[in-house]
């Protein structure tokens, strides 16, 4: 069937490079979303309407919760509990008191609107969060103005950003998108998505990946705006946008988009059997997962178990922390869903880009390198004891296993282990049922505890190495800010032998090593880490049958020799190369 808008003079063709943040392709009539002029009134009110206008500024800021807490259930129901903690930092800058009360001074000390007040407070915030050292404050800063948004549509009882009703499938061009706009557009006719802001960690590139929508940003509006008139191509696998296309592109791009499904298809038929090389080596496929509805996702897709549950999501969106009975529950019920399958549970992760209620810590300039993870769990001994007594309970009726994040020393390991001691005597003495002798292993994710390898090895029970903050802190790169985010370089040889270093330490030790972070599902660095020994790969259920289809179309003693080859290389374009160069035959066929 013809596209609208294809043709064959390459005058018109524009072919425009981007990154590519969320995979597919996508063919169809462009759709530009200009971006919206907000009409913010400012007047003048008497001293005794303050009062009014702040209480007015309240039920907005009230409505708007409302109207976040719908979008996250709708979320969480039709995609994911994961996708749906996007919206909890919106909840969150919705109840922060600090922000209605500066508004409110506003309001009662210069007598403004309430419209004018809360929009002043929230460009103040803004600027503060753009001028942040670190990436973390940047990465929010659309979620900031997506709320600010919301709470100035409610006051001035705008329309807000729902969008225009789609008759009929398009590409969506635009300047940025946020978050809510995108969970609006997506109920419609949305084929693809090209913007010039965001980046792959942005709440929309995880949105749009989750809802299978292929996307490129980093591509100029004034690009976009000026030459966007006919048909579209968004490749999300090659980062590329070509604005009125060729036949010839169109038939070639529909081609890749066959091949893709066809091989989804193919993969569909592999979850029923074994992760084994050619020559027999086998390599456990695990699944990361956030919550225990996900079960069911790990089976469908062939997992062999748990390599990362993230309990945080338990105590993300919400204003108290769970107690020891409510996770003890879900801990539970994922062990028994997958039982005998192992489930292996890290405790709190907090901080960094993950606020708790109670844990966090206010005006952090480095919220990644702070408070966070292991340290807090060990400053606040009653909530550790009480996740760490929830997950005891657990083991007593499934396969469940015992992690520590962020460990950077071994007297932090010991005293994490400390802590498992005592909630271990506690259910003893109370005669409550629990995993007698629980596995406990340690995760490296800093360069001080694969140099401490040799050391942790002794005395943990396993290793998993988590190789989004491994890299991000060996290469000295901020994964969430974009102006350095193409310097985090997965193939870099200082990442490669840092793994290769923790995983000869674990086999010194006889414990096996797994990898959770995102590397584990990169295709290339996926047959690297079979050949260096890796016992285990961690990733989101539905990466693991197309690593489960590589591992099974090589040979590991092929793997070994290219992983040798590899650690003597110098640069990350030299890895990639190589790799690609020798395992061509199964990782070509992406074309």
């Amino acid at each position: 069937m013809p596209i609208a808008g294809a043709t064959d003079s390459p005058r018109s063709r524009t072919v425009l490079e981007g990154v590519p943040v969320s995979p597919g392709i996508a063919i169809g009539p462009a759709w530009l979303l200009h971006p919206r002029k907000r009409e913010i009134p400012k007047r003048s009110i008497a001293p005794g309407q303050a009062e009014a206008e702040v209480a007015r500024l309240r039920r907005a800021l009230d409505a708007a919760g409302r109207q976040v807490r719908a979008l996250r259930e709708r979320i969480g129901g039709d995609v994911g509990e994961y996708e749906a903690r996007i919206f909890d930092s919106h909840a969150l800058i919705l109840r922060d008191e600090e922000i209605l009360a500066a508004a409110a001074r506003d309001i009662r000390d210069n007598l403004h609107n309430a419209e004018h007040a809360f929009h002043r407070q929230m460009n103040v915030l803004a600027d503060r969060f753009d001028a942040a050292a670190g990436g973390f404050l940047k990465e929010h800063l659309i979620d900031l103005r997506d709320v600010a948004a919301r709470v100035i549509d409610i006051l001035t009882l705008a329309d807000g950003e729902a969008p225009p009703e789609l008759r009929h499938p398009v590409v969506l061009l635009a300047r940025a998108l946020t978050p809510s706009g995108l969970s609006q557009f997506a109920a419609g006719n949305l084929l693809g998505l090209c913007l010039e802001t965001g980046g792959k960690a942005s709440h929309t590139a995880i949105l749009a990946r989750s809802l299978g929508i292929p996307a490129v940003s980093g591509i100029p509006w004034a690009e976009l705006s000026a030459r966007a008139g006919g048909a579209v191509i968004v490749d999300g696998d090659a980062g590329r946008v070509i604005l009125n296309p060729s036949l010839r592109d169109i038939k070639e791009h529909e081609h890749r988009r066959s091949v893709r499904l066809a091989r989804e298809r193919e993969l569909e038929g592999l979850s029923g059997l074994e992760p084994v090389t050619r020559d027999g080596k086998h390599v456990a496929l695990s699944a990361n997962v956030e919550r225990p509805g996900e079960a069911e996702a790990v089976l469908r897709h062939g997992a062999g178990g748990v390599g990362l549950y993230r309990s945080e999501f338990l105590f993300l969106g919400r204003e108290d922390m769970p107690g020891e009975e409510e996770q003890y529950q879900a801990y539970k019920a994922l062990a028994e869903a997958l039982a005998p399958r192992h489930v292996t549970i890290r405790t709190l992760d907090a901080g960094g880009d993950k606020q708790i209620p109670g844990l966090q810590a206010d005006d952090e300039r480095n919220p990644h390198m702070g408070w966070r993870s292991i340290r807090v769990s060990l400053r606040n001994p009653e909530p550790f004891k009480a996740q760490l007594r929830a997950i005891l309970r657990a083991g007593a009726g499934g396969n469940v296993r015992l992690m520590f994040p962020m460990i950077t020393n071994l007297r932090e390991f010991r005293a994490a282990r400390a802590f498992a001691e005592e909630a271990r005597a506690e259910l003893a003495a109370a005669g409550v049922p629990h995993a007698a002798d629980i596995e406990t292993g340690c995760m490296i994710e800093v360069p001080s505890a694969a140099l401490l390898a040799e050391d942790l090895a002794r005395e943990a029970d396993f290793f998993s190495i988590g190789t989004n903050d491994l890299a991000q802190f060996t290469l000295a790169v901020d994964r969430a800010n974009e102006r350095v985010s193409d310097l985090l370089e997965p193939h870099s040889p200082a990442v490669l032998r840092e793994i290769q270093g923790v995983v000869q330490a674990a086999r010194g030790q006889g414990i096996p090593v797994a990898i959770c972070g995102e590397m584990a599902a990169d295709p290339d660095l996926a047959l690297l880490f079979v050949g260096m020994g890796v016992d285990e790969l961690s990733m989101s259920p539905a990466q693991v049958p197309e690593i489960k289809r590589l591992i099974r179309s090589v040979g590991y003693e092929e793997a070994r020799q290219c992983a040798r080859e590899v650690l003597r290389l110098g640069t990350a374009e030299e890895v990639h190369a190589l790799v690609k160069e020798r395992f061509k035959d199964v990782l070509g066929r992406d074309a």
